[in-house]
């Protein structure tokens, strides 16, 4: 189980998500339990969770987890992402918001960490991530060169050269409802083409294809519940 930590108006929160299904969520806030009914999406309510002494903001902005050695912009949290505000190429400002992420039924927003210049978008709309994926890159005078070091030496199971070989199994980045399955067993897919719709949190997320190749299998079918993990679709090798 996974501990978020979040900085929401000066004041620091551990989260744990305990339990997570279609209709409900249990969350650890700050040691105290909280379970959260998910309603429709046209019942405008927030639940409300008891014992909590201060509100806590519906959208709280993240200014993400960023390696200033390489200008890479990583989720902070598991979820879906609704909306990317910046381009390729795109000057950025430190603060400026360059995502929106659901999760948990709250969309908040991604900041840049830093000054720069929007280098490569790893990320769609609409596409599920876990905490720590790869978001974005961004290029700019705050980014600091590393400290030089000895480069890696290869091992003796792996040759020079020999490229690592992608996972065969694409699982579910989290839990959700199987909505829809695009590919069939042996279809040939290219890397990134739509294979499976996953509903995750009340919102409607493509899953792409990790890799170009055969499907030899698939693992489940459409209205199955699938946890964080569980195998979707397998390649042939």
């Amino acid at each position: 189980m996974k501990t978020y930590k979040l900085l929401i108006n000066n004041e620091h929160f551990e989260a744990k998500i305990v339990e997570y299904s279609p209709t409900h969520a249990k969350i650890n806030l700050n040691g105290t339990e909280y379970l959260v009914q998910i309603e429709d999406d046209k019942i405008q309510s927030i639940p409300k969770l008891a014992a909590q002494e201060k509100a806590v903001p519906l959208a709280p902005a993240f200014s993400s987890s960023a390696d200033l050695y390489s200008g890479e912009i990583r989720a902070p949290l598991p979820g879906v992402i609704v909306s990317i505000l910046v381009s390729q190429g795109e000057e950025v400002k430190k603060g400026q918001a360059i995502l929106i992420i659901e999760a948990m039924k709250m969309q908040s927003e991604i900041a840049s960490p830093f000054d720069g210049k929007i280098d490569k978008i790893f990320v769609k709309e609409r596409a599920p991530v876990k905490e720590g994926d790869l978001l974005m890159t961004i290029t700019g005078a705050e980014i600091k060169v590393p400290p030089q070091s000895k480069p890696p030496q290869p091992s003796v199971e792996e040759p020079i050269g020999k490229k690592a070989v992608t996972e065969k199994i694409l699982r579910a980045p989290l839990p959700g409802t199987i909505m829809d399955i695009k590919i069939q067993v042996n279809d040939y897919v290219h890397e990134g083409d739509v294979v499976l719709v996953l509903e995750a949190m009340k919102m409607e997320s493509d899953i792409y294809s990790p890799r170009t190749g055969k499907i030899s299998k698939i693992y489940v079918q459409k209205g199955d519940l699938v946890q964080d993990n569980d195998p979707l679709i397998e390649f042939e090798d």
